[in-house]
């Protein structure tokens, strides 16, 4: 199946230069390197339980608005529970990347995604999309771009697509600076079965080209040194010409000041 790229705000151009950050344990990342693939999990299977479902107080505001447009209490409440029905239909049938988008690395997510057994892909917004080949097995279009992020039990504005709402993210999460790729399964095989979810796809993948995706990758600063041997090996061996190297943030300071 071929892939195409879609921008979720086509009047913000993402710079190409923009730095994405991609936490991964060993094995996931040995799973990129063997699949030579990005994979995007379907938005049921992550952490945050509200993935994909609009916030409370968007929800409350579109009460609002149909009751001020004289609709039946009974219908304004159909109508909410269908939308909230379609938020978990295509939570089950949508796929996320998820990227880290700072200048630098970033120390808290160090402790979240990989302290002790991590290591991070560096990569930028034009090698990423330059990465891809154009296959996927599940999906075709993928759109990518910024995760805002809301009070949402306070916040009365509401995306207008099931794909805007996996752009947005509660306002406990904003430490993640997020960027993501987000596609939606559509083949009528897997739409279908309503609450049967059975069948459905555990991942979405992107071939890619790593060389090209790859600007650097670093290991955990809580790691050993030899470690740095080690993936630079697998990386090698795996046909990859990145550099490797171990995180320096909390390499200490020298105890002599040598400039004069």
């Amino acid at each position: 199946m071929r892939m195409t790229l879609r921008s979720t705000n086509p009047d913000h151009e993402v710079p190409d230069d923009l730095v994405l950050w991609r936490y991964l344990d060993f094995p996931k990342f040995l799973d990129l390197l063997a699949s030579r693939a990005i994979k995007l999990p379907r938005a049921s299977k992550m952490e945050d339980p509200f993935e994909g479902v609009m916030g409370s107080g968007a929800t409350k505001a579109a009460l609002r608005a149909a009751k001020g447009r004289g609709e039946k209490s009974y219908l304004r409440n159909a109508v909410a529970n269908r939308e909230q029905h379609l938020s978990f239909f295509w939570r089950e049938r949508t796929y996320v990347s998820c990227w880290n988008a700072f200048p630098s690395e970033n120390a808290g997510l160090w402790r979240i995604y990989g302290d002790d057994k991590g290591v991070v892909v560096r990569s930028t917004w034009r090698s990423l999309r330059q990465a891809f080949t154009g296959n996927a097995d599940v999906v075709e279009d993928v759109f990518f771009g910024p995760v805002s992020y809301r009070e949402v039990a306070d916040d009365s504005s509401f995306p207008l697509t099931f794909t805007d709402q996996f752009f947005v993210k509660r306002a406990e999460f904003v430490h993640e600076h997020e960027f993501r790729l987000v596609a939606h399964d559509v083949s009528r095989d897997h739409n279908y079965g309503e609450r049967d979810t059975t069948g459905l796809p555990q991942f979405a993948t992107l071939e890619c080209d790593l060389d090209q995706l790859i600007e650097e990758v670093l290991i955990s600063p809580r790691l050993g040194g030899w470690v740095r041997d080690t993936v630079e090996d697998v990386s090698r061996k795996y046909g990859g010409a990145w550099p490797v190297r171990r995180s320096a943030i909390y390499q200490p300071p020298p105890n002599q000041i040598l400039d004069f």
